[in-house]
């Protein structure tokens, strides 16, 4: 792992070429091995393990109240839709 040397951010290699490429300066450097240089993503996942999954009742089914409904009534006008 290399870094750069004028911010000390951590250099990525560029794809298809020999370079390394600084994110923050915009600089690239000559990569000095290409056996160095790998990039492994691994995720580690146990079967066990679940994530929990919340379920909430639907707001669009659910009416106003009525001291709801009156102030909308008074700030927007009455309403011909039985709904609000």
């Amino acid at each position: 792992m290399q870094f750069c040397p004028n911010c000390n951010n951590i250099l990525i290699p560029k794809k298809g070429t020999d370079l390394l490429f600084c994110r923050a300066c915009n600089v690239e450097f000559k990569l000095e091995s290409k056996e160095e240089y790998q990039i492994i993503k691994k995720i580690k996942h146990n079967e066990a393990e679940s994530a929990p999954i919340v379920v909430n009742e639907s707001e669009v089914r659910k009416k106003i109240s009525e001291d709801d409904r009156k102030a909308y009534e008074e700030f927007f006008g009455k309403t011909e839709q039985p709904s609000y």
